[in-house]
């Protein structure tokens, strides 16, 4: 019998490279057994070391080869099994289809090359370590095993129960029982290592939408003197208001629409992003998916900015039980093994000393002042004085356009939008006195200018009573991001939907832009969010701490059927719940589409699934056969190899998971040192406002030699 080994196809399973050939299968043997095989019906199999292990004891083989032997033999055994009889026969039919296949192959490539058959299926065999069509045979056999193993446990976990969607087990970590509880499917032991606790857990899928606003004349690492442009072909500034203004529900004029876009219609029309925006915002991932999770890959300022919202700032996620029990999955700066979100990572340190977690949690939301996209709009086109001519060497961080744009969205940490105005927006063709938009309040909080420098800037704005009527500002958001500015009252900016609206400046190798984000479905958020309505006709959005019929909990949402399903989540009326798969995708194709995406990205989530499944195969767990040890030293060869995959897995994440995270506040800490630099007098880093107040005129001391607003090329 041949004593070669080979691949057989376990990467797909194990992520290693060395399998054992399938032609070499031991035989059955009563004595001196290393393990015993005992099915569901009671019968035994027994395996002496060199029958199980063969040369793998002769040459000292690595353990992933040992741990491979013994998975074929688990799987073998499962379909040599009397119930699995009709499987086997289908799954043998295939086999010889795959040798017949293979010779067909090894014909056409004699025609092609100039050769022999016999030579090109010498090739075939020795590409899978067989002598012959025999071997070549149990081969292919093996491998359809293999694939057929792994089709029924997604299908029912391998429990053989029908009533039981082994791909909605992993996804929530449980297999339901008889009796409606449920037992861990991925369960931790001293044994076998690490857990898991399924997909919706260890991924904390986000859905979300976005709009996003190309910045071509931007630049990476310019924080605080970058451009915008403004003409035929790239008018940023108006992109970048109009989306503010849409969000908010009104025109250009702030005049209240008669009609509000949706944040996907909104999307639709003004997104940059084209494979989003023809999806209504959603994201186009090369999954297919459109999910953020916790290793997916985004800029950080997208991806590391939702989680750091949703993980610091969002106190109505994390107030609910479900929330409290998992925000530590997404907080940054914790340990490996954390399970509460006290369990800081000393280790994760910036170079001044600095913990990431408590740069994060001390660094709070960022704040944009409606009133800034109102100046932006004003001062779109704004590039000379008032006399046509350009001024300090028309050096174009000192439009003001790019003074609004630098001083208030140039933030690459997560922000939000509030119902405040600056002092440029006094000067507003909107403004007509001290009750419009140009309060005296708001003019009063600005920054006071004395001579030829600026003391005091002011970065937040004031509270205007205008702003804070418009739509967009309607919902309650007191819960969500309590005492924003000090201001209890202060509502921030969210879409038609109720959903606050994220804002943040990205870079990459691809785009400079702004972001724009709505969370369709937090991961913190268990049983979803009720609307209701105030005596006054405030709205407001209240997570939901139990089951509400009219709102599919987490797993609901989360569901791999279509509507078309008897099983697909209905309120107590039998009408469909709003779903990842049927959000803004009614047509039972598209539904299709991303049930099957879902599906893909949890069944491959976990990197060691096989392991769980030969646990569960030795345990018994999940079909009732056991698997006994005689051969202890075997044993523990085998639970040191699962061990050592899992937590190498587990390691590997969390180092991406925290590596991530300490990139991310380097680049704040950059960013906010910039800011800071000169930031009384004005003599770097950020221009201060006052000059962009006083652009059109020059006639103050700020614009003279040495002053704040003046610069010399030389």
């Amino acid at each position: 019998m041949n004593k070669k080994r080979s691949a057989l196809g376990l990467a797909l399973l194990l992520g290693v490279a060395v399998g054992l050939s399938a032609c070499n299968m031991p035989t059955e043997s009563p004595d001196g057994s290393v393990l015993t095989y005992t099915d569901a019906h009671g019968n035994r199999v027994s395996y002496t070391a060199e029958e199980l292990l063969g040369d793998y004891l002769d040459d000292g083989g690595s353990l992933s080869t040992e741990f491979d032997r013994v998975y074929e033999v688990l799987v073998r055994n499962y379909y040599n099994d009397p119930s699995q009889a009709s499987v086997l026969e289908e799954l043998q039919d295939r086999a010889r289809a795959d040798v017949i296949t293979d010779k067909q192959t090894a014909t056409s490539n004699a025609s092609s090359n100039g050769t022999s058959f016999e030579e090109e299926f010498e090739i075939i065999l020795n590409s899978h370590d067989c002598d012959n069509a025999d071997d070549l045979y149990e081969y292919h056999l093996y491998q359809e095993e293999q694939s057929r193993f792994l089709d029924d446990f997604y299908a029912t976990f391998g429990t053989g129960d029908s009533s039981i969607n082994g791909t909605e087990v992993m996804r929530d970590g449980l297999i339901p029982l008889a009796d409606g509880k449920s037992q861990p499917a991925f369960p931790e032991s001293e044994e076998w290592g690490n857990g898991d606790d399924g997909y919706l857990k260890e991924e904390m899928p986000y859905h979300v939408r976005h709009i996003l606003v190309k910045l071509g004349s931007a630049t990476t690492g310019n924080f605080t003197q970058d451009v915008i442009s403004e003409t035929n072909d790239a008018a940023e500034a108006t992109n970048l208001a109009t989306v503010i203004f849409q969000l908010a529900g009104v025109n250009e004029q702030l005049a209240t629409q008669s009609v509000r876009w949706s944040f996907g219609e909104i999307a639709q029309r003004l997104s940059d992003d084209d494979g989003s925006a023809a999806n209504m915002g959603e994201l186009a991932t090369a999954d297919g998916t459109g999910l953020v999770t916790r290793l997916s890959d985004y800029v950080p300022e997208f991806k590391l900015g939702i989680f750091a919202y949703e993980s610091l700032y969002n106190e109505r996620e994390k107030a609910t039980e479900y929330g409290q029990e998992n925000v530590y999955r997404i907080t940054p700066g914790l340990t490996e093994f954390a399970d509460t979100v006290d369990d800081v990572d000393s280790d994760q340190i910036l170079a001044d000393g600095t913990l990431v977690h408590d740069f994060f949690d001390e660094l709070g939301i960022g704040q944009i002042p409606f009133g800034a996209a109102l100046a932006l709009w004003d001062n779109r086109d704004v590039e000379t004085d008032d006399n046509g001519n350009r001024v300090n060497d028309n050096n174009a961080a000192f439009y003001p356009r790019n003074i609004i744009f630098n001083k208030y969205f140039n933030k690459h940490n997560v922000c939000v939008i509030t119902p405040n105005a600056i002092e440029l927006n006094a000067t507003s063709p909107l403004a007509s006195g001290d009750n419009d938009i140009a309060t005296a309040a708001a003019a009063a909080a600005q920054t006071p200018a004395s001579g030829s420098t600026v003391t005091g800037e002011n970065y937040l704005g004031a509270h205007s009573d205008t702003f804070a009527s418009l739509p967009g500002f309607s919902v309650d958001t007191s819960d969500i991001l309590p005492g924003i500015n000090g201001n209890l009252n202060d509502n921030v900016l969210t879409d038609q939907e109720g959903q606050v609206v994220l804002v943040v400046r990205a870079s990459s190798d691809n785009y400079q832009g702004v972001h724009f984000i709505v969370i369709n479905r937090s991961a913190l958020s268990q049983y979803g969010l009720s609307k209701t309505t105030a005596t006054d006709g405030t709205e407001s959005y209240v997570a939901n701490t139990s089951e509400d019929d009219t709102v599919p909990t987490l797993s609901e949402y989360y569901t791999t059927y279509t509507t078309s399903s008897s099983l697909y989540p209905k309120d107590d009326d039998g009408n469909p719940l709003t779903t990842y798969v049927n959000y803004n995708h009614p047509q039972a194709k598209d539904q299709t589409t991303r049930s099957g995406n879902l599906v893909g990205e949890i069944r491959g989530y976990n990197d060691n699934l096989t392991t769980f499944q030969f646990q569960s195969l030795v345990d018994g767990t999940a079909t009732g056969a056991k698997i006994e040890f005689a051969n202890k030293e075997v044993e523990a060869d085998l639970q040191t190899y699962v061990q050592t995959s899992r937590q190498s897995s587990m390691d590997d994440d969390f180092n991406a998971w925290a590596d991530a995270w300490l990139a991310y506040a380097e680049l704040i800490q950059v960013q906010n040192q910039a800011r800071a630099q000169g930031a009384d007098t004005m003599t770097g880093g950020l221009i201060s406002e006052a000059c962009a107040v006083g652009f059109g005129t020059h006639d103050s001391d700020l614009w003279k030699e040495n002053g704040a607003c003046y610069y010399d090329a030389e």
